[in-house]
């Protein structure tokens, strides 16, 4: 991307950008998201670790085929977006995304293509999932 946006300036020339991009690379629905956390830490005086891991493959949304990347780009954002217009984040000032809690995300309808099936937490009576 450097090399598109500064190198041969395209940058400056957004609509030649978008053409190459939507015409000279393909497409694929065969792609894969893993996510992979390893977390090391003390846990009742013990050092513990924990691993966790999870492949997102390509799905239909809304009745349409989308690509693993699409999904899990759209899902985080949508989600917190989600989040906030039910009222489950603070409604002023600077939301951290540390500071968003991990079971009302891997709930949310948009968050859960982040979370395993074990992974996933019942919802919350009255919550928007």
């Amino acid at each position: 991307m450097k090399a598109l946006l500064n190198d041969l300036r395209l940058r400056d020339r957004r609509e030649m950008l978008k053409d190459i991009l939507e015409n000279a690379v393909p497409i694929t629905l065969q792609d894969v998201v893993i996510v992979f956390v390893t977390v090391s830490g003390l846990r009742q005086g013990q050092l513990m670790q924990e691993t966790y891991a999870h492949k997102i493959y390509a799905a239909p949304v809304g009745g349409r085929m989308r690509s693993a990347i699409q999904i899990t780009t759209a899902g985080g954002i949508c989600a917190v977006l989600d989040l906030l217009a039910a009222g489950r984040l603070p409604q002023s000032g600077l939301i951290r995304q540390e500071d968003i809690a991990l079971a009302p995300f891997l709930a949310n309808r948009f968050g859960r293509c982040y979370a395993s099936a074990a992974a996933v937490p019942a919802p919350v009576a009255g919550a928007a999932a």
